[in-house]
């Protein structure tokens, strides 16, 4: 259920759907997989090790906490924004479902 290959990112960067929130920037494309992947690009610009590790902890913890309320067929790359460091998984869970209720 994860993106982990540079080619599956790179897919992604090619043809998606952006949605820019208050916590993080989520980008999406349609595939023909029956599950949505999830993807996680935090680089040292956004802070030190224990935030960028902290940050991919709580956005996992939303995707899990929301994987059955999600279409399926999507690859999903979720990159933070300096407010992210705040964030508790269910203000990032909350943009998730936000988002992907759009793209219908």
């Amino acid at each position: 259920m994860r993106v982990r290959t540079r080619y599956q990112y790179q897919r992604i960067a090619q043809d998606y759907k952006r949605h820019v929130g208050y916590w993080v920037i989520i980008d999406a494309r349609k595939t023909n997989y029956t599950l949505t992947r999830l993807g996680i690009t935090a680089s040292r610009h956004y802070g030190m090790a224990v935030d960028r590790n902290h940050f991919k902890r709580i956005v996992r913890e939303a995707f899990r906490l929301c994987r059955d309320k999600l279409q399926s067929g999507f690859d999903l790359n979720i990159k933070p924004r300096q407010t992210a460091r705040k964030a508790k998984p269910a203000d990032i869970q909350a943009e998730l479902l936000k988002f992907l209720a759009c793209l219908k």
